[in-house]
């Protein structure tokens, strides 16, 4: 058979799934596309470096199946199947998998003095390894009880408000709902996380933040109702936003299979990729596990497409996470962005988010092992 060019643009959580995959088709060259002067690394795994828990260089991950090609992909030509590179060299492909990722997403554009707060080193995210070494470097810098204002209600706002509690640092968490964390775990467990923080932790809910002013002796947060907090440092946790080569904005809409609209040969896989499927509609993960699972399949798909595998079938989320918020245990697994439930008890809460009658994922308190129980459940079903 003629030896056929896979292209991996992305050497993360998704790219680097999909390369394995890909590894041992004697008769498919495979080309992982990093970014410029990066070390590929875990994710999942910054906030350690962000609460000087692990040095940058412990969470690295080991290099990818195939040739690793450190150059920024900038644009993508579908019609002439070419990447052009930051550096100004192109590479063709065969088949592309664009598993680009995501970055932090930023405060609205009306929010007064945030560019000098970015410039100053007040207002930081938590998101890549350089956030996580800027936040560490910036809490270090504060000494033993920095103030913290964390802006957000999610998981990454949730644990990180926990954990700086935990070493000792005033944490203020403000949060746009009244109960942050409905979408993502459902009312009951957001609820029971709510209520945590406002026991541990300074809470401002139902708030936006209005203005953030840099001055030489702390950082005033202004929020909608007038009030001011006079804290050291401010962490952005509002989720993520995708982040893709040209000609795609807003993410790499994807079918069923992970094949991208309107382009032959494309697919795309991780938090770079919005879904748009007839089961549960338009969506997107962005979780180090459901973006690798997403990496294989896109992976099989490519195999298949090029004469070499069998139809993987259509995607389905049914990857777990999990994250420590005060002291309790919160897990997931499949898809649960659907804010609609019904709650079962078992050792611990364990809430249901159903589609149109079917269980389409899983979260829960105290619970992982009926959290991963629904896993297999929910593999089967759609295997």
């Amino acid at each position: 058979m003629t030896e056929r060019h896979a292209v991996i643009l992305g050497a993360g959580s998704a790219g680097t799934a999909a390369a394995r995959a890909l590894a041992g088709q004697g008769d498919v060259r495979t080309t992982v596309v990093g970014r410029t002067g990066e070390i590929p690394y875990s994710r999942m795994l910054v906030k350690n470096v962000a609460y000087g828990q692990a040095a940058p260089e412990l969470i690295r991950l080991p290099a990818p199946h195939g040739e690793l090609v450190a150059d920024t992909a900038e644009r993508v030509d579908p019609a002439t199947q070419e990447v052009h590179l930051a550096s100004g060299a192109t590479i063709s492909y065969d088949a592309l998998l664009v598993a680009t990722g995501s970055g932090a997403r930023g405060l609205d554009a009306d929010v007064a003095g945030v560019e000098h707060a970015v410039r100053t080193g007040r207002l930081l995210t938590l998101h890549s390894l350089d956030d996580a070494v800027r936040l560490q470097v910036a809490i270090a810098a504060c000494g033993e009880s920095a103030r913290v204002a964390i802006y957000g209600g999610g998981l990454i706002a949730s644990e990180t408000a926990s954990t700086l509690q935990v070493l000792g640092h005033q944490v203020s968490l403000v949060a746009r709902s009244q109960v942050p964390g409905v979408a993502g775990f459902g009312r009951p467990v957001a609820e029971r996380v709510a209520a945590d923080h406002e026991a541990r932790v300074t809470t401002f809910f139902g708030r936006t933040v209005r203005r953030v002013l840099a001055t030489p002796d702390a950082t005033v947060v202004t929020l909608d109702d007038g009030t001011d907090l006079e804290v050291d440092l401010v962490v952005v946790a509002l989720g993520t936003t995708p982040a893709a080569p040209s000609p795609w904005r807003d993410g790499v809409a994807v079918d069923d299979r992970l094949r991208v609209h309107g382009h032959g040969a494309v697919y795309a896989a991780g938090g770079v990729a919005v879904h748009h499927d007839d089961h549960l509609g338009t969506w997107r993960i962005d979780h180090w596990e459901d973006s690798a699972a997403q990496g294989v399949h896109a992976a099989q798909t490519v195999l298949h497409d090029l004469g070499r595998g069998e139809d993987p079938g259509p995607y389905r989320p049914r990857s777990a996470y999990m994250a420590t918020i005060h002291g309790r245990m919160i897990s997931g697994v499949g898809y649960t962005g659907h804010p609609g439930t019904r709650v079962a008890q078992a050792d611990g809460l364990v809430v249901l988010h159903e589609q149109e009658g079917t269980v389409v994922g899983v979260s829960g308190i105290e619970a992982v092992g009926e959290i991963y129980g629904w896993g297999s459940r929910l593999h089967e079903a759609r295997a």
